[in-house]
Order: structure tokens, then C-alpha cells, then sequence
């Protein structure tokens, strides 16, 4: 499902990501994490095809992403992936459900049909009293959660998290590892960075980015 071989990643004179390589099958998921400063956001944005790579391979579902235009790229990513990231990246004049709402309406699902998917989404993060709020209105906590179900609500072939619990209280960090495992379970691959060394033990694989490799950690 992700393949990248040998992946080098530089910016000036830095390298960040030095022939690093990974592989996570259909149904995994994979938990990257390593101190601060070490180029695990970059690694994710180089994976989901946000950022552009210096050398190497990556294949997502078999589809070698070098060779797409950068239309055929978005286009990709609206279809398969799924992306958690850790500033949220709500739309500020929309709704928690019109949020939740817009990637199915970008994959032309229609109203009735996107608008009952989004606020089930919106239930299981436990925001079924939080529908018609506006991201200034939702405390950072709550606006994670709307951002998860908007990763979560299109059911994509494979989701990259950014920290997706490191605002959360424990209730609903457990609301948002229930959907993430969910989605494992249904056949998805998962690629999560985090701190939070506790979650190790509900992944399939785990790795420490350091030196710009990856290193097994379990």
C-alpha cells in the first residue's frame, strides 16, 4: 500500500530524510516517532505527496507518485488519502459539519448523503451538540476532533496523522484511537507521528526517525 525505497529528502545543506525506506501493507498501522526537530512532519508531507523529495521511490497503492502532474497528484490524494494534520486546518467560515462535509462534497457524493456521513462522523468524536459551530467557537481540543472526522468521514485507503491525540484529554484521544483503529480494521494503512509512546502498543509496527532513517522500535 506504501512503498518508499530509499528516499532522500534535503533542504540547503541539510538532509533530512537519507535513503530511508518503509514499507506498510494494506491494514497496518505504522507509528513513527523520534524527538523533535529530526523531520517526521517533512517524512509524513514527503508520503502524502504534500512535499517533493530529492531522490528515490514511492509507490502508494502501486502507483509510482513521481510520475503523476501535480493535478493527477491532488486528484490521487482527494480519491485514497486521508490526512490528520496537527494545526487542524479548519475552514474557518464553515461549520463543523459543513467541514467534515466538503471532501465528500469534492468527491461529488450528494447532499443527503454527505450530510448524514458527516455528522455520524461528528458523533463518534462525540461532537453531536457541536454541528452548526464555527471553528472560533470550538476549543482546540474540539476542533482536532472535527478535523479527524473529516479524515476519517471519506474512509480512505490510507490515512497519515500528525500528532492526532497530542491536544486531547484522554476521553476523547480514546474517541479518536477508536476511529483511527477502525479504520486499520476495515483495510486501511495508517502512518501516524506522535510522541506519545503509549500508543506503540496498538500499532503493527513501530519506528524511530533518527539520523534521517527509520529504525525499527518494535
Amino acid at each position: 500500500m506504501i512503498k518508499a525505497v530509499d528516499i532522500c529528502k534535503n533542504y540547503d545543506d541539510t538532509n533530512v530524510l537519507n535513503n530511508l525506506c518503509l514499507h506498510v501493507k494494506s491494514g497496518q498501522f505504522c507509528i513513527i516517532t523520534g524527538p523533535s526537530g529530526t523531520g517526521k512532519s517533512t517524512l509524513l508531507n514527503v508520503l502524502s505527496g504534500l512535499d517533493s523529495f530529492q531522490s528515490g521511490q514511492l509507490k502508494l497503492m502501486d502507483t509510482d507518485t513521481s510520475n503523476l502532474t501535480s493535478s493527477e497528484t491532488a486528484e490521487f490524494r482527494r480519491k485514497n488519502i486521508g490526512f490528520i494534520f496537527q494545526s487542524y486546518n479548519l475552514i474557518s467560515s464553515k461549520t463543523a459539519l459543513e467541514n467534515v462535509a466538503l471532501p465528500l462534497k469534492y468527491n461529488k457524493v450528494k447532499y443527503f448523503y454527505r450530510r448524514s456521513m458527516a455528522i455520524t462522523a461528528l458523533n463518534k468524536m462525540g461532537l453531536e451538540e457541536k454541528l452548526h459551530s464555527y471553528p472560533y467557537q470550538l476549543s482546540g481540543g474540539q476542533q482536532q476532533r472535527v478535523a479527524v472526522a473529516r479524515a476519517l468521514v471519506t474512509r480512505p485507503k490510507i490515512l497519515f496523522c500528525d500528532e492526532p491525540t497530542g491536544n486531547l484529554d484522554s476521553e476523547s484521544a480514546t474517541l479518536v484511537m477508536d476511529g483511527i483503529i477502525s479504520l486499520r480494521n476495515s483495510g486501511s494503512a495508517i502512518v501516524m507521528i506522535t510522541h506519545d509512546k503509549s500508543l506503540v502498543s496498538m500499532a503493527d509496527c513501530a519506528y524511530i526517525l533518527k539520523a534521517g532513517k527509520l529504525w525499527a522500535d518494535k
